[in-house]
């Protein structure tokens, strides 16, 4: 990146940074350009300066060259046809996409028809209006985490873990203290979540006979799996109070099944009941598991 003056250094600082790119200072601009650039960006603090040129460029460059302001303080000239679109219309082409899959995140003008060919069109909070206003959602600025919001908010919340196949839960869980208790989901959706648990070496007291405390923490996976599927993508679950009657026994060598049931779903917290049946379902077990929902930090 070339400049000639301090004021244009301090412009392009930033972008430098951003880009790894190496800042050559030239007196004589013309001559040390040797080779075919793609691209050529002006930087200054003069607006108007550089309104004047924007408009001296489009009619003079018009059909060999495109000249315009992506910011206040930057004009760009580039080749016809080079612009974000187009980029864009070439990799959906190369992929196979459609624009109604695609979500555009920009906050420059030269953004603009990237965002306005995308199937969701979003601009950043810090954008200039005229970059608003051709966007279909306006998220907030860089400094705000403007793009995870927008993730969250346009992709996230789409995705429920009902949604999510029940084997790659079970997998991933598999390090965690329900895959070593042998836990199983086996079903799931917002009003209700059953999985399995075996009755082995793992669950049982010395007796013989299912812990009751192998048998809450079976409750309590079910009721969270639940309440993660209903609560919004900006909120965490956290298990609250856990009480249980444990009515009779499963013997070494079964398998229980839990079926966790919406009682109550408030804006702070979810109450599930959770019944615990044997393979020939008998209720060992009636248990009440309160979750608190909380927003992330």
């Amino acid at each position: 990146m070339f400049y000639n003056s301090v004021a244009e250094l301090r412009y392009i600082k930033n972008e430098a940074l951003l880009n790894n790119l190496k800042i050559i200072k030239e007196d004589e601009f013309s001559t040390a350009i040797d080779f075919a650039p793609c691209k050529c960006m002006l930087v200054s603090d003069k607006e108007k300066a550089l309104i004047g040129l924007e408009q001296h460029w489009e009619k003079r460059l018009a059909g060999t060259l495109d000249a315009f302001r992506s910011e206040p303080y930057f004009l760009e000239v580039v080749p016809c046809g080079v612009n974000k679109a187009n980029t864009l219309g070439a990799l959906l082409e190369h992929l196979g996409v459609t624009r109604e899959e695609v979500i555009a995140v920009g906050d420059g003008v030269c953004d603009v028809t990237m965002l306005q060919l995308a199937g969701m069109g979003v601009a950043m909070g810090h954008s200039q209006d005229s970059v608003k206003v051709c966007a279909d959602y306006v998220t907030a600025s860089n400094e705000e985490d403007g793009v995870a919001l927008a993730v969250e908010k346009l992709i996230l919340a789409e995705v429920r873990a009902a949604e999510v196949p029940l084997d790659l839960l079970n997998e991933r869980a598999r390090h965690a203290l329900m895959g070593n208790l042998g836990i199983q989901y086996t079903y799931a959706s917002d009003e209700r979540v059953e999985a399995t648990m075996p009755v082995d070496y793992r669950t049982r007291q010395p007796f013989g006979i299912l812990h009751g405390g192998a048998t809450l923490a079976l409750a309590e996976t079910v009721a969270g799996l639940g309440s993660m599927i209903i609560c919004e993508p900006d909120e965490i679950v956290v298990g609250m109070q856990v009480s249980g009657n444990h009515i009779s026994s499963a013997h070494e060598g079964d398998t229980v099944r839990a079926v966790a049931t919406i009682v109550h779903k408030g804006r702070s917290s979810h109450v599930w009941n959770v019944d615990v049946f044997t393979s020939t379902n008998k209720l060992v077990s009636s248990i009440r598991v309160v979750n608190s929902v909380i927003k992330k930090r």
